[in-house]
């Protein structure tokens, strides 16, 4: 580590190490898309309010002056548009005096029974608001895995710029060693030049390795809202990765709480509720009618017309009316069977999305516990490569040292030690992977998290 932060002067030691749990739980506070669908379902918290409010009957207040003629003719017409009604003045011609009047209007419409019309639409809201709900907790599970796979790649390349470094360490040294021996004459300049090529090309890796270590941590600062300088990696989760892998389940299934599932099942269950919707807007509807309303004129009883304008501006008659009314809709039907179809093949498509979600699930999961268990077995297997490529590296420094071999062998042996330490790293991200695709597979993702933040503690 010191070799690390120090000789190659780039790691920001002075930084505190960052968990796991708590750059997942910073993204799930932090991230702007989260907050989008929590926004969204509180406002289909608000729809389902207002759906529920659509069975208030109607009830309007009016209050109106008017001045103007007053000519009327018998005959009927449709109210097309808005025509002007005209009260009374049927006579043999057309007078143009001015007249005053005045209404006001208090009128009831309540639609007290529609054969569960507003019940379907009441259902159907609260079904699109656990769509909503679902929606957030998707996107909550997707965003826990994006910091892991964030978090499990800044791992992977802090830990290959940590076998760079001791890697340049390495070649460093078989060249001051290689320089004293061609100044003494025993080999020819070009052991040299061939070190100082590797010594070079090992540190063109590590800018590699650098290059991709940061852009893992910017967008885990974009996650998390840090500043991506201050974030650090862990290694000591590597520690019980061996123990994870023995004691990881086989016979682990799809639970039906997962999240995906969950959405794609809201999102069925929906348009099944919208099929009902459709359904009862075909039934008959129920209405009771009530109004009362109070007029006054400067015309009077007798067609008399008073010059008084304001005359016409008090109440001078009142009338109410209720009624109850029936109202079916029989060239509807036809056109609801359409709509009906329509909805039929969506609530299928619906069904097949979340069928596609299950398999897609149940893939995932018997893929990942194949790879829990090749990486077991590498595991296992990975420390021989280790020690014999480090054993051989030592031997063919001694070899060349002693005269019996040339630079070639020990750069070929340097290679392979630094294969097999990136072998190993590749082995505990492949690992990783696997069990992480284990955890949301089987929707426990955060037990695994919890049991990763215990055994670190420990």
């Amino acid at each position: 580590m010191i070799l690390l932060c120090l000789v190659i002067g780039f790691l920001p030691c002075s930084f505190a190490q960052l968990p796991l749990q708590q750059a997942i739980t910073l993204t799930l506070q932090h991230y702007p898309a989260l907050k989008v669908k929590k926004s969204l379902y509180e406002a289909a918290e608000v729809h389902t309010t207002d759906v529920k409010h659509q069975w208030w009957p109607s009830m309007k207040v009016l209050d109106e002056v008017n001045a103007g003629t007053d000519n009327g003719i018998y005959g009927s017409y449709f109210p097309m548009s808005t025509i002007p009604s005209t009260s009374g003045g049927i006579r043999d011609r057309n007078r143009s005096d001015v007249v005053s009047g005045n209404i006001a209007l208090a009128q009831l419409q309540w639609d007290v029974f529609n054969f569960g019309a507003y019940r379907s639409k009441r259902e159907e809201a609260l079904q699109q608001q656990k769509v909503y709900s679902f929606d957030a907790d998707i996107t909550a599970n997707d965003l826990t895995v994006s910091v892991i796979q964030d978090y499990m790649r800044m791992l992977q390349y802090y830990s290959l710029m940590r076998i760079q470094a001791d890697n340049i360490a390495r070649t460093r040294s078989v060249q001051q060693a290689v320089t004293v021996i061609v100044l003494h004459g025993l080999k020819p300049g070009v052991d040299s030049s061939i070190a100082a090529a590797e010594l070079s090309k090992a540190r063109l890796n590590y800018l590699d390795m650098q290059n991709g270590y940061n852009q893992v941590r910017m967008h885990l600062g974009v996650l998390t809202g840090l500043d991506s300088a201050a974030i650090l990696p862990d290694t000591m989760y590597n520690t019980g990765l061996l123990q994870l892998l023995e004691s990881a389940v086989d016979t682990i299934k799809v639970e039906e709480e997962h999240p995906a599932l969950q959405y794609y099942n809201a999102l069925f269950m929906q348009q099944k509720k919208h099929e009902e919707v459709i359904r009862k807007e075909t039934m008959p509807k129920v209405s009771l009618m009530a109004a009362g309303w109070m007029r006054g004129s400067s015309i009077q009883y007798n067609d008399a017309y008073n010059r008084n304008l304001w005359s016409g501006l008090g109440y001078d008659r009142r009338n109410y009316l209720a009624g109850v009314s029936l109202v079916y809709n029989f060239t509807d039907i036809g056109h609801t069977r359409d709509k009906m179809r329509e909805q039929r093949i969506r609530t299928q498509a619906a069904e097949n999305q979340l069928e596609a979600s299950h398999t897609l699930l149940d893939n995932q999961l018997m893929q990942a516990q194949i790879n829990i268990r090749t990486s077991m077995d590498k595991l296992l297997e990975m420390p021989a490569q280790l020690n014999a490529a480090r054993a051989a590296a030592m031997q063919k420094m001694a070899l060349y040292k002693g005269g019996l071999t040339n630079i070639i062998e020990v750069t070929n042996a340097l290679y392979v030690l630094n294969r097999a330490e990136t072998d190993l790293i590749q082995t505990h991200n492949d690992a990783w992977q696997a069990l992480f695709m284990q955890a949301f597979a089987s929707n426990h993702l955060q037990q695994l998290v919890q049991h990763l933040e215990s055994a670190r503690k420990n």
